[in-house]
């Protein structure tokens, strides 16, 4: 079995605790994304998110003031969407990080949905290295219907060689309920299509982070049945925990036990409803995302979870 490529994501909120993740996963070979977006967001308050945005951003300068090139592993900047408030911004910090001699291998860049928005910011980080990479995050409908195209309109210009599938964000656009986990049938038929256009193409494909930190057992298992779905694909595994991230990749072990979703009213029902209780409940210090025992909770799970209650007359 061949290795596996790693790469997490870290909140820029948290400047000084990124600094020692950082050089722990560089040294564990895991690749590292700079986030500027969904971990640097209050969902309930508009004031407290332009905060934590110019907090992320004052983050970054501190990062790329202090670490330069003593990162050896790929580093990659998430900023938000271009049709958000805070992009202009975004842009202009990964400018200064690059002056400051940070070295920034790529930009993740949310909710892509057509070619335009990639030609765009190309031109704009061409102002400053040609070589900085642009991944594009597949999150909506309307850009998972448009991946084909935008695929084809890239086949001569190459902007882009790897794509990144965001799964939460996608099933929140789709109104999916629940959210499909790696060990369901439903989410394996969402990702089979995305990773074989990718491999037609021969671009990367980065899957969605892993939602269960502490279940290494499912982690390896899951990206072991992906690899062996498509072997020919160039893969790239992204997580949220460093001890996943820096986890040994077993030599073999146990195939993944996939099963149907339960569908029954009653069960999505009870679901909602732990997923709402878990979020208020593990959401430390008012931060975006939450840890309820086993489980990592985005704030979009949670509005997916309020919005199917509504739906059925139980908020």
């Amino acid at each position: 079995m061949k290795t596996i490529p790693i790469i997490q994501y870290l909140p820029l909120t948290r400047p000084k605790a990124v600094k020692l993740f950082l050089k722990r996963l560089d040294n564990a070979n895991v690749m590292s994304i700079l986030d500027l977006e969904d971990s640097a967001q209050d969902p309930f308050s508009n004031h407290e998110t332009i905060k934590l945005k110019a907090n992320a951003r004052a983050g970054l300068d501190m990062i790329s003031k202090q670490v330069h090139h003593s990162i050896s592993s790929r580093l990659y900047i998430r900023i938000n969407s271009v049709d958000s408030p805070y992009y202009d911004d975004d842009i202009q910090s990964v400018i200064n990080a690059y002056e400051n001699g940070l070295n920034i291998t790529g930009v993740f860049v949310p909710k892509v949905e057509n070619y335009s928005c990639i030609k765009d910011l190309h031109q704009q980080l061409s102002l400053i290295n040609k070589n900085v990479e642009i991944v594009p995050m597949i999150e909506t409908t309307r850009g998972m219907a448009n991946l084909h195209d935008m695929l084809k309109n890239d086949k001569e210009a190459n902007l882009f060689t790897r794509i990144h599938y965001g799964h939460f964000d996608y099933c929140l656009d789709a109104e999916i309920w629940p959210f499909k986990d790696p060990y369901h049938s439903d989410f394996w038929e969402i990702i089979k299509p995305i990773a074989q256009l990718l491999l037609n193409y021969n671009k990367t494909y980065i899957h969605t982070p892993f939602p269960f930190p502490a279940d290494e057992d499912l982690f390896w298992s899951s990206s072991f049945y992906l690899q062996a779905l498509f072997p020919s694909l160039d893969l790239w595994i992204c997580t949220l925990n460093s001890e996943l991230s820096i986890s040994k990749q077993p030599v073999d072990c146990n195939p993944l036990k996939i099963i149907k979703p339960n569908t029954s009213k009653s069960y999505l029902i009870k679901e909602a409803k732990k997923i709402c209780y878990n979020f208020l409940d593990g959401r430390a210090n008012k931060r975006s995302f939450a840890v309820s025992g086993a489980r990592f909770i985005p704030p979009h799970q949670y509005f997916a979870a309020k919005n199917y209650l509504k739906d059925v007359g139980e908020d």
